[in-house]
């Protein structure tokens, strides 16, 4: 979900009857002929992360033997519950997984299952003093070179984005592209998505990245898609995240989420007006503006959700899927090394990422479709 915004810092319970720790939200009590297995599962408040409180309300985890109970989590928030063993398992990405691991080696990144491939985008204002990419490429035919082109107008510019995040990184990436230095050839102002959001708004700075919400907004306040996606760089890519005592224990559990998601994505693709309203219901619960027309633009157009493990493998895991992992996990580590010092060492995929494993449980298992 990279795509954040990163100023949310309390649990928050969006959705009637939340009870205890973290306003978990339980669903329906089965049967006493029942029995079921808890998980203490972690999300935030997002269009993508938001996706399988749909499960819940269809009571499909219940049909798979689980009891979840969600947990609503700031973004930020997500990776310290994990590691307080405050859940279970938890929506969020190879970033945050690449940033902590060096302080507690037990998260891993377990499957990866949402790439946020055209969800990033850089603003423009539309006064012409910058040009979009589809602007340049009248020029220069070429997407290579237009996207070269495109990124070497941030020269003796300004940019307002969140630093150490992935919507830095995102920056960073494109501007690598046209041989540019942070702070030497563009200048970054720091602000959090939705202060940046106001300040490039009221004519502040030459571009803008933030996150979802604050896309959608400047989109509709007029501002213009410079670089998107892919053309900034490797994509965030949302997948499950959990501890490798978790995943070692509790393989069958994990695998029966994973069941449900690729369940609810089939749903939401041959339901997008019912997905969409019991998302963005939630979402305006908690105060954004997200409407379902919004969703519905971000669904599979913007984000892809690949609907079995097979589109998993093609788009994630093949080395020449659009989307693949290792792209996006060399990039972090690079910009999370030797951009913001947050590391001192690149953290070894060996070490943190389970989703081939994973994804061999899963197929056998369920098969590929």
């Amino acid at each position: 979900m990279n795509k954040k915004n990163i100023l949310i810092t309390a649990f928050i319970a969006i959705s009637v009857g939340c009870t205890g720790f973290f306003l978990a939200c339980r669903p329906t009590a089965p049967s006493p002929q029942t029995t079921l297995t808890k998980v203490r599962f972690g999300i935030s408040p997002f269009q993508d992360t938001l996706v399988p409180i749909v499960g819940q309300g269809k009571n499909w985890y219940i049909d798979e033997g689980l009891d979840v109970e969600f947990s609503f989590l700031g973004w930020t928030e997500v990776m310290e519950a994990l590691s307080a063993g405050h859940v279970d398992v938890a929506v969020n990405n190879i970033y945050a997984v690449v940033a902590d691991h060096p302080q507690n080696p037990n998260l891993i990144y377990y499957y990866g299952f949402n790439p946020f491939d055209r969800g990033a985008a850089l603003m423009i204002r539309p006064d012409g003093r910058m040009k979009t990419i589809d602007q340049i490429m009248k020029e220069y035919p070429d997407r290579a070179t237009a996207i070269r082109m495109t990124a070497l107008q941030l020269k003796n510019k300004t940019v307002i984005t969140t630093g150490n995040s992935d919507m830095e990184q995102s920056v960073m990436a494109a501007a690598r592209k046209a041989g540019l230095v942070p702070q030497k050839d563009f200048k970054i102002i720091d602000l959090d998505p939705d202060n940046g959001l106001a300040a490039f708004i009221r004519g502040e700075g030459d571009a803008y990245l933030g996150g979802v919400p604050q896309r959608t907004e400047a989109e509709k306040r007029g501002m213009l898609e410079m670089l998107t996606g892919l053309d900034l760089g490797p994509p965030p890519i949302n997948g499950l995240v959990t501890t490798k005592q978790y995943a070692e224990a509790h393989q069958d559990e994990l695998l029966r989420i994973l069941h449900v998601w690729f369940k609810t994505v089939n749903y939401i693709d041959s339901n997008l007006d019912d997905g969409a309203s019991i998302i963005v219901k939630q979402m305006r619960a908690n105060g954004s503006d997200f409407t379902n027309e919004d969703f519905k633009k971000y669904w599979n157009n913007y984000e892809s959700y690949p609907s079995s493990p097979q589109e998993v493998q093609q788009l994630i895991l093949d080395p020449n899927g659009k989307n693949y992992w290792k792209a996006q996990w060399d990039d972090c580590n690079f910009y999370l090394q030797d951009i913001t010092g947050r590391i001192t060492q690149p953290v070894k995929a060996e070490d943190a990422f389970w989703m081939e494993r994973a994804q061999k449980a899963y197929t056998d298992k369920y098969g590929w479709q």
